[in-house]
């Protein structure tokens, strides 16, 4: 995540969910206001904010030499979609389908941010869940932690259009903000932590012992009616972490059980042909 120009380039031409949803939740009057346009086409200043906010949380200095770097770069972009479209690229079925999954996945994460800002996680429930996962993990001698990353797909041709993407050398940790349906991984780039073996899907695990370092899956795993890639970004013998160690890990682990809850409960009540 490449030089200073390039890993800008990259945040604008790869703006992940948490900006693209600050510029979904611009009111109105921001979202009319523009700082450009381009072939009359306008660069709104909820689309600038967005891409400021991105470039400051990924350790850039607000300065007025960035804001006019941002500035440029999206005219940039906005010609480079234009010259797009007048190729008929956004009728592809690979562009078709990237903009379904994100759609998808960024309805996803405004569901889970909406329920977790009434609902905030505490350090109580935190503790209770380090304590659950403590038990779980019982004597780990002889063990073996890995800590791996992955990207989750709903549908196997998302999935394999990502891997593709990987394989022409695409920034793993990007895709899984851009594309990853696993909403609490998300914001980590799709890195799940270090987890115990025991504690891992079984195939997931054959796969990342198949892995070394830094490599990611030949093909897609399918895992009930996901698709998961995934890659090893380490591994060590087991050993428990601390509480301040583990807390996003925790994290997680909670917003990933009140998903699982939340689809069980729409299942129940949902008509699915298959």
């Amino acid at each position: 995540m490449p030089t200073k120009i390039i890993s800008l380039f990259s945040i604008l031409l790869l703006l992940p969910c948490s900006a693209q949803m600050a510029f979904a939740n611009e009111d109105k009057k921001t979202v009319l206001q523009f700082v450009a346009s381009v072939n009359s086409v306008p660069i709104t200043q909820a689309t600038f904010d967005a891409n400021l906010k991105s470039a400051i949380e990924r350790g850039a200095k607000d300065s007025p030499e960035l804001r006019q770097t941002i500035k440029e770069e999206l005219v940039n972009r906005e010609l480079l979609a234009q010259e797009a479209k007048k190729e008929g690229l956004e009728k592809s079925t690979e562009f078709i389908v990237q903009v379904d999954q994100f759609e998808q996945n960024l309805l996803l994460q405004l569901y889970l941010d909406e329920y977790f800002k009434k609902n905030p996680i505490t350090d109580e429930q935190l503790k209770t869940e380090y304590e659950r996962q403590k038990k779980l993990l019982g004597d780990t001698g002889g063990e073996v932690q890995y800590r791996f990353s992955q990207i989750i797909s709903s549908k196997e041709s998302e999935s394999l259009v990502l891997l593709s993407r990987l394989q022409k050398g695409d920034s793993f940790t990007q895709l899984a903000r851009d594309f990853s349906a696993d909403a609490a991984g998300k914001k980590e780039g799709g890195s799940v932590g270090w987890v115990n073996s025991q504690q891992i899907n079984p195939q997931i695990l054959q796969a990342l012992r198949l892995l070394n370092k830094n490599e990611f899956s030949k093909k897609p795993i399918q895992i009930g009616n996901a698709w998961v890639i995934v890659r090893l970004d380490d591994k060590r013998a087991a050993k428990i972490p601390s509480f301040e160690e583990a807390k996003n890990q925790l994290r997680q682990a909670i917003v990933q059980q009140y998903l699982l809850e939340t689809v069980k409960r729409l299942r129940q009540n949902a008509k699915i042909v298959m």
